[in-house]
């Protein structure tokens, strides 16, 4: 008998432990909020809302934004809000939203594999002009999300102020560098890295040679309908790094750079190296 009350307080004790562990685990330390897609308000596919219990509502706050990167082609929706999901629990800019007490956004975007070209998360030309449901103007639709979180959050007598804060690495980071030039209006400030030294250019021409997006804002107007803001784009505070022994080079890859695009960029920045100490 006492052998098996032994036993019994034994197990007992190993699911104490492991319940304590997947509190741990589980714990979010404020609410994600799921919002279904809404063509009606602009967008087509869902976004995730975190809101932090270190949130300040006696003053109106920042929106945080990450778009999603989900790190790879896949044709299946759930995989990438799966990802989405990742981002705004346990990424970077979970604990950034956390440590400032600020909302964080998070859409759920495709990167398509049958469209492979597509690359959706970095916000690349082929993406801008992409017309295939539900991925059509990812980059208005985004600006549709900012406005409906901020109808929540409103609701809530959260107050949100009228720019966003931009955050993101390797594709996101290009995508978030690449969305501040097309809407530099909405951006209080950005930060991004392992961009590979490949931040969009401000200007049109360099050395003779027309920068058409995404390596400049030349053609911004005939691809996007965009006019590009050169004062509210230079107003706009911007942080790129880059760690000292990342190796990655995007450009090689044909999802990431046209060949066009590819020749242009050796063209006015040079090769890896030259790009990596920004020589022009």
């Amino acid at each position: 008998m006492k052998k098996r009350r032994d036993i019994l307080l034994i197990i007992a004790a190993f699911l104490l432990v492991f319940l304590l562990m997947a509190y741990r685990i589980t714990r979010i330390d404020g609410r994600i909020i799921k919002v279904g897609a809404a063509s009606d308000k602009g967008f087509n596919t869902e976004y995730y809302l975190f809101i932090p219990d270190t949130l300040n509502v006696s003053d109106s706050t920042f929106l945080l934004v990450e778009p999603n990167n989900t790190g790879f082609v896949d044709d299946r929706h759930k995989e990438h809000k799966k990802a989405a999901y990742k981002t705004i629990r346990f990424g970077q800019s979970s604990q950034i939203a956390r440590k400032l007490g600020i909302p964080l956004l998070v859409p759920c975007f495709d990167r398509p594999k049958e469209d492979w070209q597509i690359y959706t998360h970095a916000l690349d030309r082929d993406t801008l002009l992409c017309d295939k449901y539900p991925l059509v103007r990812i980059d208005k639709q985004l600006n549709s999300m900012i406005d409906d979180a901020k109808t929540y959050l409103n609701s809530y007598d959260i107050h949100v102020k009228d720019k966003v804060l931009l955050n993101g690495f390797s594709a996101s980071g290009s995508f978030v560098n690449r969305f501040t030039a097309l809407y530099p209006e909405r951006v209080a400030a950005v930060a991004a890295g392992g961009i590979n030294g490949m931040a969009i250019l401000p200007v049109e021409i360099i050395k003779g040679n027309d920068l058409i997006y995404p390596v400049g804002i030349k053609d911004l107007k005939q691809i996007a309908g965009l006019d590009f803001n050169p004062s509210a784009f230079a107003s706009v505070p911007q942080y790129y790094y880059m760690g000292a022994n990342d190796e990655n080079d995007t450009l090689p890859f044909d999802d990431a750079f046209s060949p066009m695009e590819r020749e242009l960029i050796i063209k006015v920045l040079g090769g890896k190296y030259e790009r990596s100490v920004g020589k022009l």
